[in-house]
């Protein structure tokens, strides 16, 4: 269970995620009606969904997460999961740009590779934490006597 002030800073820290993750699905989305705007009417369906992922893969999850009030995960774990959803954006994105010049390359499924990589490494990491968690939890009040503050003096 947690206090009232460390669930106000859970619920702010996810608030600040998802926005993070709106404002890039924003940015991404704008980027990409501005970038077929100047393609002479050529579109890419790669371009104009590269927005999904970090609005459904990153404000969808943090909107979900924070309903459910789950606790914050560790920074590493967190930037392994926005390392490979920024991964998948850029991956999507610059498939559009090949498709609407016309051309390929097979780098584009390297972005694909590595972004899926990255969010299982993050959601793996995240799932061995929890059960470690489970498996020695620790009294978050108990502190040893010897570091206990002496009074009195």
């Amino acid at each position: 269970m947690y206090t009232s002030a460390s669930e106000a800073a859970v619920r702010s820290r996810y608030r600040r995620i998802r926005n993070y993750y709106l404002a890039a699905a924003a940015g991404t989305a704008g980027l990409s009606f501005l970038y077929e705007l100047f393609s002479h009417h050529v579109y890419s369906s790669a371009m104009l969904f590269a927005f999904a992922y970090p609005l459904l893969l990153g404000a969808g999850l943090s909107a979900l997460l924070l309903r459910q009030r789950s606790p914050i995960p560790p920074h590493w774990t967190l930037d392994f999961y926005h390392a490979g959803v920024m991964t998948l954006t850029v991956g999507s994105f610059y498939r559009g740009v090949l498709e609407i010049f016309g051309t390929t390359n097979r780098l584009w499924a390297v972005y694909a590779y590595a972004g899926a990589a990255l969010l299982l490494l993050g959601i793996a990491c995240l799932v061995l934490r929890e059960r470690s968690r489970k498996r020695h939890p620790r009294a978050p009040d108990s502190v040893p006597a010897a570091q206990s503050p002496s009074r009195g003096s």
